[in-house]
């Protein structure tokens, strides 16, 4: 992946349009900023796993964890 980066972090303006923020090469990092970000600009974020091309946390969603051995 270019720059090493394995996660983008999108924040939901409506239901069809998503803004990219950033990319983080790894999903603790990717969840910190994300919290960051909550913390002075409330709304929907997501984090996008560029590896397996799924939603791994969405702030409109109540956070589970996934299993690590996956």
């Amino acid at each position: 992946m270019e720059n090493g980066r394995r996660y983008d972090i999108v924040r939901a303006e409506s239901e069809k349009r998503l803004i990219w923020l950033e990319g983080a090469a790894d999903f603790e990092t990717a969840k910190s900023r994300v919290d960051q970000l909550l913390s002075f600009w409330p709304g929907k974020y997501q984090i996008f796993d560029l590896q397996t091309k799924q939603v791994v946390l969405d702030t409109a969603r109540p956070f589970v964890p996934q299993n690590a051995s996956c």
